[in-house]
């Protein structure tokens, strides 16, 4: 089976436009960072539910955009299917953000601890630190660093 090509034309700095069977495709290139590949978003215009967007999850030439759409156009590329890709990816991407940033946690909880504090005084500080203001910030680094008080203390 033959299928119709998609007619594109520029919409903008570094975005191409087409438009078939209800679907308005946009292939995105960032004219600013010409080694970074192209982007694909589709809108269906019916509400059928044809819409998806690679930005984040995949790039291509623009050979494999155009095709892409096409495919897209023709109902060879399951659209459900690759959101749930796309989907299971950022559950990933988010599992392991938390994983990293538990990491972190533990690290700076070992370390109070090393200091005798917990979290909470640690909070309790910061509180203190930004009531004291700038001249009072001053004020106690000049102590530390041997300056004594300012009024003779």
């Amino acid at each position: 089976m033959k299928r119709k090509e998609i007619k594109w034309r520029r919409e903008g700095r570094g975005t191409m436009a087409g438009r078939q069977d209800g679907i308005i495709f946009r292939i995105f290139h960032p004219w600013d960072a010409p080694e970074q590949g192209h982007t694909v978003s589709c809108y269906d215009t019916r509400g059928t539910g044809r819409e998806i967007s690679t930005a984040g999850y995949r790039e291509f030439t623009w050979e494999e955009a155009v095709e892409f759409c096409q495919k897209i156009a023709a109902g060879e590329i399951n659209l459900e299917d690759l959101q749930a890709q796309f989907d299971a990816e950022d559950m990933e991407k988010e599992r392991e953000a938390v994983r990293k940033t538990a990491e972190k946690a533990k690290r700076l909880d070992a370390m109070l601890e090393g200091y005798g504090m917990k979290y909470t005084d640690l909070l309790e500080l910061e509180v203190m630190r930004q009531a004291l203001g700038e001249m009072g910030h001053q004020i106690l680094m000049g102590h530390h660093r041997g300056e004594g008080w300012p009024d003779g203390t």
